[in-house]
């Protein structure tokens, strides 16, 4: 007892001693205990609010005080407040406020606290330090007085009013802002009311360039008397920026309305977000009405919507651009049909997430069309070629079957009757024998040279099929070449008519004449096999080898392998790389043999 004792003595002294101004309020904000420093300011008080010592426009500021006190039950500074005297004159005191429970008791106070201000000098040093900040900010700022004329502006203002601070100490706020003197003073304070900024267009006095600023107004009071603190922010390079933007916005619209391809902005879920005219005029709807809508509606349903959408959704899920090739009015006659090159790219926001998806299509009707008459065009002239290397092959068999037939049978007579004479008369006339050899060997001679040109014009074993002229064939070539050359075959004879075994024998010729004349190799296989319902022929060396690609396109051999093969249906596919060889492979398709009329 004796130890709490001391220490309530001790509290007391405290209290009673302490150079600051204290006081224990009630929750209701009432005073009910003062210490002897804040009677001696205030007098006597009784059980009243301290509000009432309080400047009327420092009361709202304390009970907000008081309230956060209790709630966060934390020491809270209300700053300087003006406090009335016994003297009859206001002070200014720095106050605190801090919630003080009793949990024995169960009763709350709260404990309010009033130290002198700072002195004149160090008001004067927060006031330059204050005014020191401001001019180092880029933003300009403009102090008003009641009457909405300049009382302070820092050095940014200056800059940007393109005037001395001089100058401009005293103006109205229309003066300094001209585009405010189109306002009378009742209408500007309402604007300051307002909780937006606002945007001025104004004209540097000295050069004349224009440029904008935002204004932005902040009314106070201080004293008693109405403030306004109205803060300018440059926007020239924004405006700029947004005027290009704009400019550059419009260029694109201008372009994108006028292009010819159609153009469109699609949903993930397939709806019409944005169409161009190219692409409207594609539409069953309006736009106006198709804005929104699934695609659908507006592009009607069939398979080609069908793969439309499939490709957004596709797009839209995976982040990579596709391109097909589309048919407007694919129900409708082929004349009325058009071919669209689609081309769909995803459209993402600023986080990356696709929110969209651009179409671009093209039409290309016309480069269709164009390429059905050059490809009707080169299978005419293919028909028209196959029709002339038939004939050729067909001369070519009747010129070597009268040669061989006729002038062979001929030859052999005249060779007959030669040694006839030679048996008759050699014994009368013995000078006879010498003319006689000479004109015997000249026929032989002449008839070597009727069967190569025979031979050249159509071998007569390709009339006994492919495996034997082939066999011949690369017999002649290893005897007139010195390379070696071997045949494989994996099948009964090829059951090919006429015109393809001459054919596939001509492609055959043609690549073995390239081996001798360009691949300098040693070997040569040709190989004959059945895939399924093609006939496959190989002619492969180890030779060079070359690139097919450097090949110059004026070479007609390599083309003329190629077209043959065309002509029978297959094709003719030229393997090759340098120094790896080449191979010739050429597919036939099986055709039943024609028997021969």
């Amino acid at each position: 007892m004796k130890d709490k004792h001391s220490e309530e003595s001790l509290l007391s002294a405290a209290w009673q001693s302490a150079p600051l101004c204290l006081g224990l309020l009630d929750v209701r904000g009432c005073l009910q205990y003062s210490n002897p420093a804040l009677q001696a300011l205030i007098g006597e008080h009784g059980n009243k609010p301290l509000t009432q010592w309080l400047h009327p426009q420092d009361r709202d500021t304390f009970d907000y005080a008081l309230e956060r006190a209790r709630r966060q039950q934390l020491d809270i500074a209300c700053g300087e407040l003006r406090l009335h005297s016994q003297e009859g004159a206001y002070k200014w005191l720095h106050t605190s406020v801090c919630w003080v429970s009793q949990a024995d008791s169960g009763i709350d106070h709260f404990l309010v606290r009033f130290t002198p201000t700072r002195s004149t000098q160090e008001r004067a040093e927060q006031a330059y330090l204050l005014s020191f900040a401001l001019d180092y900010t880029t933003d300009g700022a403009l102090l008003l007085d009641d009457g909405l004329n300049i009382c302070y502006l820092n050095d940014a203002a200056t800059r940007l009013l393109g005037q001395r601070r001089q100058y401009l100490m005293g103006q109205s706020i229309g003066q300094a802002l001209v585009p405010l003197a189109l306002h009378s003073d009742d209408e500007l304070r309402e604007l300051m009311q307002g909780q937006g900024p606002v945007q001025l267009e104004l004209s540097h006095p000295v050069d004349g360039t224009r440029y904008h600023v935002s204004v932005r107004f902040n009314r106070f009071y201080y004293d008693r008397r109405g403030y306004c603190l109205a803060l300018l922010h440059d926007l020239t390079e924004q405006q700029r920026l947004a005027d290009t933007l704009l400019h550059n916005e419009r260029q694109f619209r201008a372009l994108i309305e006028n292009t010819h391809d159609a153009v469109g902005r699609l949903t993930p879920d397939f709806r019409l977000i944005y169409a161009n005219p190219a692409l409207e005029a594609l539409c069953r709807l309006p736009l106006v009405e198709a804005r929104g809508r699934p695609a659908r509606d507006a592009f009607g349903d069939n398979s080609q919507v069908d793969i439309m959408a499939d490709l957004v959704r596709e797009v839209a899920l995976s982040g990579d651009s596709l391109e097909e090739e589309l048919i407007h009015g694919i129900d409708g006659p082929a004349d009325l049909q058009h071919h669209y090159l689609v081309q769909l790219v995803p459209e993402r926001n600023a986080s990356g997430a696709i929110t969209s998806v651009l179409s671009l299509a093209r039409d290309i009707t016309n480069i269709r069309k164009a390429e059905r008459r050059l490809a009707q065009s080169n299978q005419q002239l293919r028909d028209l070629t196959t029709r002339r290397e038939s004939a050729r092959e067909e001369e070519r068999k009747l010129i070597a079957q009268e040669i061989h037939d006729e002038l062979g049978q001929h030859l052999t007579a005249l060779r007959m009757g030669i040694s006839m004479l030679h048996l008759q008369f050699g014994a009368k006339a013995p000078g006879l024998d010498n003319a006689v050899d000479g004109l015997m060997q000249l026929c032989d001679r002449t008839i070597q040279v009727v069967r190569s040109i025979a031979t050249s014009l159509r071998p007569a074993v390709l009339n006994m099929g492919l495996y034997p002229a082939l066999e011949w064939l690369t017999s002649e070539f290893r005897q007139h070449t010195r390379i070696e050359c071997e045949l494989t075959t994996h099948s009964d004879e090829p059951a090919l008519s006429d015109d393809q075994a001459t054919t596939a024998f001509r492609i055959v010729q043609e690549a073995l004449n390239n081996v001798a004349r360009h691949s300098g190799a040693s070997r040569a296989v040709v190989s004959l096999e059945r895939l399924d319902d093609v006939y496959q022929l190989d002619i492969t060396d180890n030779g060079r080898g070359f690139d097919p690609s450097a090949v110059n396109t004026r070479s007609l051999g390599l083309a003329g392998m190629r077209e043959r093969g065309i002509s029978l249906g297959g094709e003719v596919v030229i393997f090759s790389h340098p120094g790896q060889g080449t191979t010739v492979q050429a597919s036939l398709p099986i055709t039943p043999a024609k028997e021969d009329s």
